[in-house]
């Protein structure tokens, strides 16, 4: 998800309140969540910069 105040994107597990990590680029949040999720059935929602669901 982006964050508008801090200007990142945020990745954290469904229900969590801790962010795992951040990133500047919706890209790079993207190539971490693939590298965390790795090797684990995982499932990923990825949002748009307003919020809304862009893709599971």
């Amino acid at each position: 998800m982006y964050d508008k105040n801090d200007r990142e994107w945020k990745i954290k597990k469904d229900g969590a309140k801790r962010v795992i990590d951040s990133k500047p680029t919706k890209e790079e949040a993207l190539k971490r969540v693939k590298e965390l999720s790795e090797n684990k059935d995982v499932a990923f929602v990825v949002h748009k910069m307003d919020g809304k669901f862009q893709k599971k």
